[in-house]
Formats: structure tokens, sequence, C-alpha cells
């Protein structure tokens, strides 16, 4: 009932909002945090390991209005010698109360565990879906990007939640960056054959699927080193067995061609993932059917519309129909960066992306204080959305 809560909220159905409701079967297991299984169908999120978790939802007349989770992650306190607290996944109806009494319980349940301070909206981490969308609700959101409801804003800054940081993503297309690409195309080719020490050195290779095991093991130790640093806040080093996890999910929807690992003399230092954004097709089938979730647990006809949107979504990916990339993950190890590598990633991306019929490509969540990717990839096109994440001491 949690997951469907989005559902019920009025204005996701106006014609402003371009809200795309993930896949039941897929949010229910993320937010599994029990023994409960039901093999291949129903998993638990490894997430739940290290950490506690308390679900709030708001009810008018037995309809749900609102929801809101609270959650301890006690890797992130351990890392950090800290006692903080979090919210995420919160919806409401335009309505002061219920929003006020929803942030309550979770404030309420995370000051009775002992916390000082609550960072949020997050699910669960910067490594997953962070922040409150504040700008860009007239564009469609890719995958695995928060978009909200606009007066959510308002109520969260009349409860007394600060800005903590904000997060950008830049969505564009092959004229949009024609310029910039050009003048990357330009240096490769004005270095060809007398190239700086270190460009001869750093390679660009895709992901071998066949030797999925190890590839996987140095993906998730380049992920954890890149991303476990001052440019990545609200992150914490992910368990052999979330990465996994993750990485599962992944590689159901991904593209070979489009995952890449960047190498200097043989050795890992930097990785590119990219998908196709598969909310082109949950938002084609919701559309056409006007699909409302039932609220019985695992209920057919739920299942139904996983399993057909799940079958296009392959079937897409096997005639290159899709025309919007994700760039979920890019990043280099700290000694290679400011080299011109980042520039060479994106030629790569762009250039591989046309090639598999993509028209649009859309950023990962950035943080503001991540310079050394923000300068190169804001050349490409401009922020399309811009989420904040709050905090609120107790």
């Amino acid at each position: 009932e949690f997951v469907t809560v989005p559902h019920y909220i009025d204005w996701y159905k106006s014609n402003d909002s371009h809200k795309i409701h993930p896949l039941f079967i897929q949010e229910i297991e993320s937010l599994n945090p029990t023994n409960i299984r039901i093999p291949g169908v129903i998993g638990r999120n490894p997430f739940f390991d290290h950490a506690q978790i308390k679900f709030f939802i708001a009810y008018d007349n037995n309809k749900p209005v609102g929801r809101i989770l609270a959650f301890i992650n006690h890797n992130y306190n351990r890392k950090y010698g800290s006692k903080i607290g979090w919210f995420g996944l919160f919806e409401s109806i335009e309505d002061k109360y219920a929003t006020e009494m929803l942030i309550d319980g979770s404030v309420n349940y995370l000051k009775d565990n002992k916390c000082t301070r609550i960072i949020g909206p997050a699910k669960f981490s910067a490594g997953g879906e962070i922040g409150l969308l504040i700008k860009g609700f007239e564009n469609r959101p890719y995958l695995m990007k928060p978009y909200n409801a606009p007066y959510y804003k308002d109520f969260f800054e009349r409860y007394g939640l600060v800005k903590e940081n904000d997060w950008y993503s830049v969505v564009t297309d092959e004229i949009a960056s024609r310029g910039y690409l050009d003048r990357v195309e330009k240096i490769l080719e004005k270095y060809s054959g007398r190239r700086p020490e270190n460009h001869k050195r750093v390679k660009m290779r895709e992901v071998d699927f066949k030797d999925y095991k190890n590839e996987i093991e140095k993906i998730k130790k380049l992920y954890n080193d890149i991303w476990e640093s001052d440019n990545h806040p609200q992150q914490v080093r992910m368990t052999d067995a979330e990465f996994n996890y993750l990485a599962m999910g992944i590689k159901a929807v991904s593209m070979q061609d489009m995952i890449f690992i960047i190498e200097a003399d043989g050795k890992p230092i930097g990785l590119s993932v990219n998908i196709p954004d598969i909310n082109e097709v949950i938002e084609s089938f919701d559309r056409k059917w006007s699909y409302v979730p039932s609220r019985v647990f695992l209920n057919p006809r739920d299942l139904s519309r996983d399993i057909r949107i799940f079958n296009r979504i392959k079937s897409k990916i096997r005639t290159k129909g899709f025309s919007r990339l994700r760039i979920l993950l890019l990043g280099v190890e700290k000694k290679y960066r400011k080299a011109g590598i980042e520039s060479r990633v994106f030629y790569k991306i762009s250039k591989r992306g046309i090639n598999n019929g993509f028209k649009y490509v859309s950023g990962s969540q950035l943080a503001d204080i991540n310079r050394d990717i923000i300068n190169p990839i804001f050349r490409l096109g401009e922020a399309a959305f811009t989420w904040r994440v709050y905090c609120i001491k107790i």
C-alpha cells in the first residue's frame, strides 16, 4: 500500500505533471526490510542488513493521502561518527495538516532512536534517488530521478527544514551538444599521432558480460573508491551484497556496448554505466491503459502490468528502439581528473549512443560541490532538473 500512495496524489493526474510510476515489484523489493521472500518474484534489499526503517501512511476516510519513510543507516553513522536519521519517498496531497503529521511521524521516530540531525529526502543514499525536485517540473523524468509535486518545497520550508545542498542533472541532445563534441573531436584528431603520454596510457573498453563476475568486482571497487569521496555528499560505501543487488537490476535493462571501463596501463581507473531510459516504456503503457493499481498486495493485474512492461523493455532494447539514454554512473579516480578523460568519455558515449538510436541523454544526479564533473558536463547542456536536500536538527 505504501508503494501505491503516489497514484492517489491529484497533482500527478493533472496536465502539468510528468510523473512516471515505477514497476511495482521493483519498488516493493527495494523497500522490503523483512525476510519474507517469494523466490523469483520478490527478494529482500540487503541495505537493511545495516539499517532500520519505519513506514508511515496518512489516510482520509480509509483513502491513502500521503506517505513518508524514516530510516537510520548504521554504516553511514559509523563512517561519519554521527547520529543522523533520514527521511524519504515523501508524498502528500496539498494539505498542510497531512504534511505536518507525516513529517512529525518520521521526526519523532528518529528522535526516539537517538538521532540528533535529520537529512532528506532520499531513497537510502546518494547512490539511489536523492533530493526534492524544486526546478524542472516541465521535463519528463528519467529513470531513478525523483519527481514530485511542486508544492512540497513550500511545505518543507514552512515546517523548518533548511537547505543542506543541491543536486543537478543535465539533459542534452545531439544538436545542443554538437559544438562541444566537435571541439573534443578536433582535439582528439590533433593528438591522434602525438598524444601526451597520459592519453596514450588511457583506454576505454566495453564491459564483458561473459566475464560478468570479474567485471562486477572491478566496477564495484571503482564505484566505492570514486563515489565515497568529498565530491559525493550523502554517500557511503556499498556492501558487496548491496552492490550485487544493484548490479543485477541494472544488467537486466542494460546494453553491453553502453557500459565502459576506463583503464590506464591496463589498470581500471574509471567507469561509465549508461542504460536506456525504461521510463519511456512505463509512461507509454500507463498512459494507454490509464493504469490504477490495486490496494491488494501482489494483485495479479499489477503483476501483469509489470511483466508486460518488462517484456516491452527487452524487445525495445533488442531493436534499439529507445530514444533516451540515462548516464547512470560516470567517474574517474581523483588523480586522473582534469586531464581531458571526462571529455573523451562524453564523446564516446555520444557516438555510441547515436549508433544505438538514442537522441537524448541525461546525466546522473550531480552534487553542487562536484565541480570536477559539473564543469565539463554543463558544456553539453543546461541543468534540466534541480533537487534539494534538506536538514533539520532535533
